[in-house]
């Protein structure tokens, strides 16, 4: 552990680092943070903190800057609680007042607003769809020859396939598909959707059999698709730019692109969450080689054990962590008010 001393120079280090992205010296400290001790003295602990590893110089003769281990501490044991303030906290609830009852746009929006407040890259990873339920199914008519399959889940993802409808089918006909479909599937998740299940709807509806198992297979193939391929949404992007340590292209074209490839990202943020807590990633902790200039910072978020999604900060390692996560947990907390309205 680190002696009191040591602790207040490190914090005022990574603090003034954060805030300038300059390596920070011992007459800065001095001067502007009033610990009560000689620019030497300071000096000679800055010094013993970059041989511990929570410092380092970037070159000589230049001040001290934060190592990822020291990043690491500081989050742990020095992170100042931070409120956000009246502007803040009205940006985030007139997000949320308005009628959102798509899981798809409430992401989006989140997405934006965590991006502004922060300048930082939102990411956010939609649900685990094996936790979805099914919500409504119908069956309606578009013409003498099509019809039209709808699937909405509990989450309000909504799709909509064509379907060739044969002969002779009345509107009644399609209108009672319906009623069984979602007499049999409705509040059903995916994985309770059973081989069993779908023979005893069958078998309710034999004399739709022909029609029925287009729909089965669409309705199937549908659902599996959505498990494979959680939503993914990022905002805020083109931000790495206005930082320092991004001016090199080549970084932010490698970032630019990582972001495009959802099953790297998707798989980057299951690596670095946990279920229902804020968790916060730095630098070379990241197994992703792309994203070890960066900090993540992840919630995981869950109601009633359905897996509402992963929503992210990306940031670089000089990110500030307390008005972040601050942001962060401001936002998911409304999310889970929104959600759970829907559910």
């Amino acid at each position: 552990m680190l002696d009191e001393r040591k602790l207040k120079i490190l914090a005022a280090v990574i603090e003034e680092y954060i805030a300038t992205a300059e390596p920070v010296s011992s007459r800065t400290i001095a001067r502007k943070y009033n610990l009560g001790i000689s620019p030497a003295t300071i000096r000679n602990e800055m010094a013993d903190l970059e041989e511990l590893g929570y410092l380092f110089q970037p070159h000589t003769s230049a001040g001290r800057v934060p190592s990822h281990k020291g990043y690491r501490y500081y989050v742990d044991f020095l992170l100042p609680s931070r409120k956000l303030n009246e502007m803040e906290q009205q940006l985030i609830r007139r997000v949320f007042e308005k009628r959102l009852n798509d899981l798809e746009e409430i992401t989006k929006q989140a997405a934006r607003v965590i991006s502004r407040l922060t300048s930082y890259t939102a990411v956010i990873m939609g649900p685990q769809l094996e936790s979805s339920s099914l919500k409504h199914i119908q069956v309606s008519r578009v013409d003498e020859e099509k019809g039209l399959l709808l699937i909405v889940t509990n989450y309000g993802n909504i799709s909509h396939h064509i379907i060739d409808l044969p002969k002779n089918f009345t509107d009644s006909d399609l209108t009672r598909i319906s009623n069984i479909l979602n007499d049999n599937l409705t509040g059903k998740t995916f994985s309770e959707i059973t081989g069993e299940l779908m023979n005893a709807i069958r078998n309710e509806m034999i004399e739709y059999d022909e029609l029925l198992n287009i729909l089965l297979e669409i309705l199937l193939n549908n659902l599996e698709e959505m498990q494979q391929n959680a939503p993914l949404i990022s905002a805020g992007s083109s931000k790495m730019l206005e930082y320092p340590e991004f001016q090199d292209v080549e970084k932010v074209k490698t970032f630019l692109s990582l972001l495009e490839h959802h099953e790297l990202i998707t798989r980057a943020l299951k690596e670095v969450s946990r279920p229902n807590t804020i968790t916060v990633t730095i630098g070379n902790e990241n197994r992703l080689v792309e994203l070890q200039d960066f900090s993540i910072i992840t919630a995981d978020v869950s109601i009633n054990k359905k897996n509402v999604g992963i929503f992210s900060i990306m940031g670089p390692t000089r990110m500030e962590y307390s008005r972040a996560i601050s942001i962060l947990e401001q936002v998911t907390d409304y999310i889970i008010k929104t959600i759970a309205e829907m559910l």
